[in-house]
């Protein structure tokens, strides 16, 4: 059971990682709303708060929380574009009266 929970763990923080710096970068540009560096100050909170968060929250090195946070971002571009090229075949199928085919 230990060792489930640890795997789950090291499954988890790099995801947890990502939200929250994403999180620290979505409350910034609010508050800087109209501000001319509010995408460079977004990206510093977000690479600051992985840092903090996990160097001194989850005890990794900061080499290790900023590549699992990008990691886990890199997977769910990779997922939102997927599911967008699907949502787009099936469209295309449906407008155009053919069926789509596989090859």
């Amino acid at each position: 059971m230990q060792q489930l929970a640890h795997h789950t763990w090291l499954t988890v923080r790099g995801p947890l990682l990502a939200l929250l710096g994403l999180a620290a970068a979505y409350a910034l540009s609010t508050l800087l709303d109209g501000f001319g560096w509010q995408a460079g100050l977004g990206l510093v909170a977000f690479l600051a708060t992985v840092l903090l968060v996990g160097v001194f929250g989850f005890r990794m090195h900061p080499e290790d929380a900023v590549e699992e946070a990008a990691t886990a971002i890199r997977d769910t571009a990779a997922l939102a574009i997927g599911v967008v090229l699907l949502t787009a075949t099936f469209l295309t199928a449906l407008t155009s009266g053919h069926a789509p085919t596989t090859t």
